[in-house]
């Protein structure tokens, strides 16, 4: 059995929205299968798919940090950021990255190459200034006394990103799989962990097939 789909892989990022368990279960799937196929829609438009070659025509600078890329408890891989001036960066923390590398057997530089597509995406949302949660209706995230406040679901540029990667690079899993074999191999994780999550996803996607 494969516990890693896509549309199981961009579940687990999903869950991982603080506003998931505000989102219509009616809709979560349509979440899923939109988000993917935004980010595969924009792999296809590109004419080059070395990423080298993109982030060069791009004019966005690659700056490799000795920082293990833990801020706050929170583990990243990389970072991009976009100034007013419209020059363009992108952070590789190179630690956190060779990590990921060797639990997953892959060179430094084929790991390099998967998040600089997931960040190259990123890039191509500030360009085109509409994110992909911008085309999800907003969530209520706060109702009190009248008042409501509403928030889009964030992750699904995660997914989107992570989607455009596979497509562009021509993976078999989406990038965060490369995370949980990480979890699983590290023991941050337990493959009891993955079945349990994919048995509340197989209720899901029965539940919206048989809708």
């Amino acid at each position: 059995m494969d516990y890693f789909s896509d549309e199981f892989l961009a579940y687990l990022e999903l869950k991982q929205d603080m506003l998931f368990h505000k989102i219509p279960a009616e809709v979560i799937w349509s979440y899923l299968e939109k988000s993917l196929a935004i980010g595969k829609t924009f792999a296809s438009q590109l004419n080059s798919k070395d990423i080298f070659e993109l982030y060069a025509e791009s004019d966005i600078k690659i700056k490799e940090e000795k920082h293990d890329g833990v801020f706050y408890k929170v583990q990243m891989r990389a970072q991009f950021e976009s100034d007013r001036k419209g020059n363009n960066l992108v952070y590789l923390y190179e630690k956190s990255i060779t990590q990921l590398a060797e639990m997953n057997k892959l060179s430094l530089k084929e790991m390099k190459r998967i998040i600089l597509a997931h960040e190259y995406f990123h890039y191509l949302e500030e360009k085109g200034n509409k994110h992909v949660y911008d085309q999800f209706m907003p969530i209520e995230s706060i109702k009190i006394l009248g008042f409501s406040q509403k928030a889009h679901i964030r992750r699904t540029s995660e997914i989107a990103a992570n989607a455009f990667a596979k497509h562009l690079l021509s993976l078999k899993h989406l990038p965060s799989f490369y995370d949980y074999q990480y979890l699983l191999r590290t023991n941050q994780l337990s493959m009891k962990d993955i079945e349990e999550e994919y048995d509340q996803f197989n209720t899901l996607e029965r539940t919206q097939t048989n809708s």
